[in-house]
């Protein structure tokens, strides 16, 4: 079954010296995105503004692209963002 803690806690795990990256961090104010930039193989296709799925860190994830593009599975796309357990995908890395 789909566990969304364990999930939020391997996207936002840091790798600071004294944190356990399985550890959900409490403070999301100072959140920063690990993975940024990342590459993901997507699954499942992403059509414009809808969720679809990546192979991404060994998971599959439920992924989105904002660009009015359809990505196919076998395509290699670049994490960007996120989305509350979301990964926000796109053909080239960010800024």
């Amino acid at each position: 079954m789909f566990n969304p803690i364990k999930a939020l806690s391997f996207i936002f795990a840091t790798h600071a010296r004294n944190i356990n990256n399985d550890m959900l961090i409490e403070n999301y104010d100072n959140l920063s995105f690990t993975y940024l930039n990342e590459e993901a193989v997507v699954d499942e296709s992403i059509y414009p503004n809808q969720t679809g799925r990546v192979r991404f860190q060994g998971s599959w994830w439920p992924a989105r692209c904002d660009r009015p593009i359809t990505l196919t599975p076998g395509d290699t796309v670049y994490v960007v963002g996120v989305d509350k357990i979301t990964l926000l995908v796109s053909l080239a890395p960010a800024n």
